[in-house]
C-alpha cells in the first residue's frame, strides 16, 4: 500500500511538460526535480517516454482493454439508446493510450461499421501515437481542449454536431471542449469513469483533515507532497494531471482555487463566476455519466457522477452530486440539465475501465 502511494506520487511528479519549457530557474528544479529531469529526457528521447507512459497505464488499468469488436457492439446499442443513430461519433482516450493504439483504432472502426457506415473517429491532441501518448502526459488540460477543438472544427463531418464518448480523463477534454466552446455541439456526452469531479488523494491513502506536526502520517506527507506538486504555475502549465489535482482539505482549497485549471472550468475559481461555461452546456442535449464501483484509479470514485467530499470530513464523507455547491449552485450548469432530464446515470461493478460485455449492453 504504501509503495503504491509512493508510486503515484512518483507519476504526479513527473508529468509537467505541456509544451516543452524546460526547468531554466533554479526554484523550478528545487520543487520539481523529477519533473524537470523527465522533460530532459522527453526532449532527448520522446520515443522511450512514450513506452514507458504506455506500459505504466497497462499495468494499472488505465486502458480500455476489452475485445473491441463486442465492445463496439455494446456501444453502439448505447449510442442508439440515446437517440442518436445517425450522428457522428467522436472517442477521446484515456492517460497513457492513444487514437493510433489497436484497440482505440479497432473499436472506433467497429461503431461505424455497426451503425451502418456512419461516420466515427477518435481526435488525437497529438500528430502520432508517440506525440499522442506524451500528450496526455505532458500537454495541460486547456492546451489539450484547444487541440481537440481546432481538430473538430477542421472535419466537415462533425460541423453539425457529434456525440462524444471519454475513457478515464479522455472525458476532461470532452468536458473542456463542452464548458469553453461546444461548437459544433456535443449532443450526447458518455462519460466512462471520467475524472470529473478531480482526483483528490493519493491512492490508497486518506490523510487527516487537521494538521498535527507531533504525529503526522505518512499520508499526511504525500497529500502535502503532491499539493505543492500540483499547485504551482510551472505544474499547470505543463501538467495534465496537476490540472485536475483537487486537494478536498479546507486548508487547501483556497491554493486550488488559486491554481487548478479544473477550478476555473467548475466556476470554483477565483474571479467569479463565468455565464459563458453554463451557456454551453446547456447546449448539450444528454449527458451519461458512468461509474465504476470498486474504482480504485479515481479517488472519490462517486466523482465520475458529479460526487465531492465534504468539506468539513473530506476523507470520510462524500456528498451525493445533490449536495455539492456545483450542483446546488449550479455553478456550471449540472442542475440544469438535472432539472432538465439530461443527466443519466450508470454503473459497473467494476474496478477502473474494467467494464464488460454485459455491462455495457445494459446501459
Amino acid at each position: 500500500m504504501i509503495f503504491k502511494c509512493f508510486l503515484f506520487l512518483h507519476v504526479l511528479a513527473r508529468v509537467a511538460f505541456g509544451r516543452m519549457r524546460v526547468c531554466n530557474e533554479e526554484s523550478e528544479r528545487d520543487m520539481h526535480p523529477v519533473l524537470c529531469s523527465m522533460v530532459d529526457k522527453l526532449i532527448e528521447d520522446p520515443h522511450s517516454v512514450s513506452l514507458e507512459i504506455h506500459d505504466w497505464a497497462k499495468r494499472h488499468n488505465a486502458l480500455v482493454d476489452v475485445d473491441y469488436e463486442e465492445a463496439s457492439i455494446a456501444v453502439e446499442r448505447l449510442l442508439r439508446g440515446t437517440g442518436g443513430g445517425g450522428t457522428p461519433v467522436v472517442m477521446a482516450h484515456g492517460m497513457g493510450d492513444s487514437c493510433f493504439n489497436d484497440g482505440m483504432k479497432g473499436i472506433t472502426k467497429h461503431i461505424s461499421t455497426l451503425l451502418g457506415g456512419n461516420y466515427a473517429t477518435c481526435i488525437p491532441t497529438g500528430d502520432s501515437q508517440q506525440e499522442d501518448t506524451n500528450n496526455g502526459y505532458f500537454l495541460n488540460m486547456d492546451a489539450s481542449v484547444e487541440v481537440f477543438a481546432q481538430k473538430v472544427r477542421s472535419d466537415p463531418a462533425l460541423a453539425n454536431g457529434f456525440q462524444a464518448m471519454g475513457f478515464s480523463q479522455g472525458n476532461n477534454v470532452i468536458r473542456g471542449y463542452i464548458a469553453k466552446h461546444n461548437d459544433p455541439p456535443v449532443k450526447t456526452f458518455i462519460s466512462v469513469n471520467g475524472v470529473n469531479a478531480g482526483e483528490g488523494a493519493v491512492p490508497y491513502c486518506r490523510p487527516s483533515t487537521r494538521r498535527n506536526l507531533s504525529f503526522p502520517s505518512m499520508c499526511d506527507l504525500l497529500m502535502e507532497q503532491a499539493s505543492r506538486a500540483a499547485y504551482t504555475n510551472y505544474a499547470q502549465e505543463h501538467s495534465f494531471q496537476a490540472n485536475y489535482w483537487r486537494d478536498p482539505r479546507k486548508s487547501e482549497f483556497p491554493t486550488y482555487q488559486q491554481y487548478g485549471q479544473l477550478a476555473k472550468w467548475n466556476n470554483e475559481g477565483i474571479g467569479g463566476v463565468n455565464e459563458t461555461l453554463k451557456e454551453n452546456w446547456a447546449k448539450t442535449d444528454k449527458f451519461v455519466w458512468v461509474l465504476a464501483k470498486q474504482d480504485g484509479m479515481v479517488w472519490p470514485k462517486e466523482g465520475e457522477q458529479r460526487g465531492a467530499p465534504d468539506p468539513e470530513d473530506p476523507f470520510n464523507k462524500i456528498l451525493p452530486r445533490e449536495e455539492t455547491p456545483w450542483f446546488k449552485e449550479d455553478l456550471f450548469g449540472l442542475r440544469t440539465a438535472e432539472d432538465a432530464g439530461k443527466n443519466m446515470y450508470e454503473s459497473f461493478d467494476g474496478d477502473h475501465l474494467r467494464f464488460s460485455m454485459q455491462d455495457l449492453e445494459g446501459w
